[in-house]
């Protein structure tokens, strides 16, 4: 799964390299984890140009009416295999798409009370896309944009340590996914797996 990432130092580049009309400097934290906020990269749905915006790590969706600290349903991530099925996702998957530019995800692996940690980027150093979906619901609190990565059983790489992984696009295809258009998800990125409890360790 994904549930902590480092949001993307370069998140401005990549917005300048889609539209510089639209480049903006937004804050984030080192390390993202539920229910903080990231940058995101949208189409805008009025004009359809690419623009990012900070939301919400973990997906609220569009007809929840309460208040955002009773919102308590796991939806940091979707699994691509079922999220047109599940009410949380299913509109956000079917209208609103988004990527996540990141540094790097983490995972764990192995026993409880002997997790090993690691730090995931790709193996040639370009920013990650992660696929996500995005929506926005109206709270007692006022409007809350949020969004949900987008998971796939592991590939080769990251089978070695856990059965699943967000989907990472590559860069040419990020337009394509935020428009809408048909993208192919089932292509592996190649990773780089940093063993963070010994960082000489690589897989």
């Amino acid at each position: 799964m994904c549930g902590q990432f480092e949001a993307s130092i370069r998140a401005r580049q990549v917005l300048a390299d889609l539209d510089e009309s639209q480049v903006v400097d937004l804050p984030r934290p080192d390390v993202v984890k539920p229910t903080l906020a990231a940058p995101v990269l949208i189409a805008n749905p009025e004009s359809r140009k690419p623009e990012v915006a900070p939301m919400r790590f973990g997906l609220v969706p569009h007809w929840y009416k309460g208040y955002f600290k009773d919102w308590k349903a796991t939806t940091f991530n979707a699994r691509i295999e079922e999220v047109d099925d599940k009410p949380a996702f299913k509109g956000a998957f079917r209208y609103r798409r988004a990527i996540v530019p990141a540094e790097a995800f983490y995972e764990w692996s192995g026993p409880k009370g002997a997790r090993t940690k690691w730090r995931i980027t790709r193996a040639d150093n370009q920013p990650l896309g992660l696929a996500a979906i995005w929506d926005e619901a109206t709270c007692f609190e006022g409007g809350l944009f949020s969004f949900a990565i987008l998971t796939r059983a592991a590939g080769e790489q990251m089978s070695a340590i856990h059965d699943r992984e967000p989907i990472v696009l590559p860069r040419g295809l990020w337009s394509d996914w935020i428009n809408l258009r048909p993208v192919d998800l089932a292509a592996p990125a190649p990773l780089r797996l940093v063993n963070m409890e010994a960082p000489q360790s690589f897989l």
